[in-house]
């Protein structure tokens, strides 16, 4: 997951916030990518990970004369997301159906023995991540879908370091326990 080099990532946050919109249309640019893949985990659906998206990146705009560039941006983002998509699961009160994984073969051939297991595998692991706490959830697609250390996902979502260590851990055990400890080996190697 590409991001910006951080000292052209503060050039163009600095020149955002004395009102330049083309500097923070190029932040946008480099960063929906990277929090599309984690907003999407969160997002029932395309179209409601779009407009989380779309609301993030406003609500950045609106406060960002208090951002301080010592920090990177995309941990910022993710943060905004997440606390918007968390008060909006709060106020829906919903059962989260979430389309957890996207996965692609490197073997250029697999024969179709093989591409029904992995789809079979994809799948499974899509329902065991669909039933894991909101807490593990949100980790584990900070941290493989947006590639955050263990500190940025513990700023992003203002817990502590120990806690990110734990939620991964656990649902980690989770995923192991659900799709034992044969598929979880095969599916852990790729």
């Amino acid at each position: 997951m590409m991001t910006l080099p951080l000292d052209a990532e503060k050039n163009l946050i600095n020149r955002a916030q004395t009102g330049d919109a083309t500097a923070f249309e190029e932040l946008i640019a480099a960063y929906t990518q990277p929090l599309y893949a984690v907003v999407r985990r969160l997002a029932q659906d395309d179209q409601e990970a779009e407009a989380t998206l779309q609301e993030t990146f406003w609500r950045a705009w609106r406060v960002l004369e208090r951002y301080k560039t010592d920090k990177p941006f995309l941990p910022y983002l993710v943060t905004i997301a997440a606390n918007y998509q968390r008060d909006k699961w709060r106020k829906e009160k919903r059962n989260f159906d979430l389309d957890w994984l996207s996965y692609e073969m490197e073997d250029a051939a697999p024969s179709l023995q093989q591409q029904a297991e992995t789809k079979q595998m994809v799948a499974d692991l899509g329902e065991i991540l669909k039933n894991l706490p909101l807490p593990y959830r949100m980790v584990i697609s900070l941290r493989y879908d947006a590639n955050l250390s263990y500190d940025q996902i513990a700023e992003a979502l203002q817990l502590p370091l120990n806690t990110v260590r734990t939620h991964l851990r656990r649902a980690k055990e989770f995923i192991r326990t659900q799709m034992g400890e044969h598929a979880w080996t095969t599916w852990n190697e790729t």
